[in-house]
């Protein structure tokens, strides 16, 4: 068997030519009509195709754009209609900075949008060139555009009290519904806040240590106290909204999993465990109780996870929410420079100052808030270095804080960005799609009259 070496100024349809006449010498010329149709089909699909976008010229082969052989570049019937015999090219009065990365797609599968095209735009061309739905799909999930279709409940009454709760476009009592939870989460924030005033307050602590008890009817857990009401009204509507809520979800481990079904549960628990030791110890409390009641009383700041609630109806506190959710990550990196800065700067400074008569680092761990408040180039100034080695450890802090935090924070900053503008750019794409769709429409009545008038002209002929 003889090897053909080829040159570089031999084309690349004279190399398929040779190959094909060496083959049918090869076979003493044995090939069928099959094989040749085949064999001219192979040559045609590294047929040059010239594409005129916006002015600029683009060059690709058959086989490239015969990727997507269903889109209107891969079907040379669709295309045929923007063919200019004068240039011999196909012409198309469409984006050219957005057909880069459509032809880029023709040649590898994937998508790679310039920044300079805006995302709704590039989505237009996506649909004019008819490159697929799943594409469109893959595209737009790729850039955090897509909301995945969400299980809904299949029982008729589960679906009601679903859409009642959760979906408040759905009927103008779920309206109702939503601007009746707006108000109640509202109430309870501020009715939180204005029971913490000192006049509102049953215990007393002075700087030597003591405890005295103040008798006052605004902290009693009885119905003669408003803030108490307005607590147990509260609260039981957050509780009943959790209760049905669990009832009529699809899937009780996805409604679990959730994060704002975790802050609702987590912002009434410490109520209700109150209410119950309160009624329990007979609202009597002896000097060993007293600290134990405060400290349990602690937990009622997980109250302001109530605030988490207003997610559902307020786009700036989603997009807060939502970069904090994705932006795990970063987050995650943070708060790893953040405690191995910590550590090493708390114990570096501890050294450096130990041996001071005065010292505001008396041990590593209570070095670690002077650290952390350096790091992060806050500097209360409540603790500072004496000496000249504190002095240059805390130099260093400072200039190391800065170059880490000015690492990490761009990322997050446009995850923040992206949901920032998420909202306008749905809008704009749904308009994209609205668009398309009467496109479409008047393209198709387009063709349905002007097949009935060709069929006219040849019944008169």
């Amino acid at each position: 068997m003889e090897l053909r070496f080829v040159t570089n100024s031999e084309s690349q349809s004279d190399l398929l030519r040779s190959e094909s006449k060496f083959s049918v010498v090869s076979a003493n010329s044995t090939f069928a009509a099959d094989d040749e149709r085949s064999i001219t089909a192979l040559l045609d699909s590294w047929e040059l195709v010239t594409i005129n976008v916006g002015g600029v010229r683009y060059q690709t082969y058959e086989r490239t754009l015969a990727r997507f052989p269903d889109s209107l570049l891969g079907s040379p019937k669709r295309r045929a209609e923007f063919y200019n015999n004068a240039l011999q090219e196909y012409f198309f009065d469409r984006d050219r900075l957005a057909f880069d990365a459509i032809l880029e797609c023709y040649r590898s599968g994937r998508i790679v949008r310039s920044p300079l095209v805006p995302i709704h735009l590039f989505v237009r061309e996506l649909l004019f060139y008819d490159l697929g739905d799943e594409l469109v799909k893959d595209f737009l999930r790729e850039e955090e555009l897509l909301d995945e279709p969400v299980e809904l409940p299949t029982n008729p009454n589960h679906r009601f009290f679903y859409d009642l709760l959760n979906t408040p476009e759905s009927s103008f009592a779920a309206k109702i519904i939503a601007v009746l939870d707006i108000l109640v989460v509202a109430l309870a924030i501020v009715s939180m806040s204005i029971s913490s005033l000192p006049e509102y307050q049953d215990f007393l602590f002075f700087p030597n240590g003591t405890v005295v008890e103040q008798s006052n009817a605004y902290v009693i857990n009885s119905f003669t106290n408003p803030f108490f009401c307005i607590e147990i009204a509260c609260n039981n509507w957050f509780l009943m909204d959790i209760i049905i809520r669990l009832v009529v979800a699809p899937n009780k481990r996805s409604f679990f999993c959730n994060f704002m079904v975790f802050a609702d549960i987590v912002s009434i628990l410490p109520f209700f465990l109150d209410l119950i030791v309160s009624y329990a110890t007979n609202e009597v409390y002896n000097a060993g109780s007293i600290q134990f009641l405060v400290a349990f009383r602690i937990l009622r700041l997980f109250r302001m996870f109530r605030i988490f609630k207003m997610d559902e109806y307020s786009d700036g506190l989603a997009v807060l929410t939502n970069t904090v959710k994705t932006a795990h990550r970063e987050l995650g990196i943070m708060a790893l420079f953040l405690i191995t800065g910590m550590i090493f700067f708390g114990a570096s400074i501890y050294y450096a100052e130990r041996g001071v008569p005065i010292t505001d680092y008396t041990s590593i761990p209570a070095s670690f808030w002077w650290a952390v408040i350096t790091w992060t180039t806050i500097g209360y100034g409540d603790a500072y270095p004496r000496t000249g080695s504190g002095k240059v450890v805390g130099c260093v802090c400072a200039v190391t804080g800065v170059l880490c935090l000015g690492l990490i924070i761009p990322p997050v900053v446009r995850r923040f960005e992206h949901f920032f503008y998420r909202v306008q750019n749905m809008k704009d794409i749904e308009t994209v799609f609205k668009e398309h769709r009467i496109y479409i429409l008047e393209r198709r009545e387009s063709i349905r009259r002007q097949s009935f008038a060709a069929a006219g002209i040849r019944n008169q002929n």
